[in-house]
């Protein structure tokens, strides 16, 4: 979601760099900006917990 809402830089330990750089080059940008403009329109939290779970099964 925060990819998709435009942040481009994180913070995290030097170990959870690479693990975080293949997870994110295996992402659809255009994809996660849809994924967080419907996150943004959900009105609970349950909703958007159930948005993650259906795209990251897909």
């Amino acid at each position: 979601i925060l990819l998709g809402l435009g942040l481009d830089e994180f913070s995290m330990s030097a170990t959870s760099i690479l693990p975080a750089r293949k997870i994110i080059n295996s992402l659809s940008y255009a994809k996660m900006k849809e994924l967080a403009e419907k996150a943004v329109a959900s009105s609970t939290e349950a909703e958007v917990v159930e948005l993650i779970k259906n795209t990251i099964s897909k």
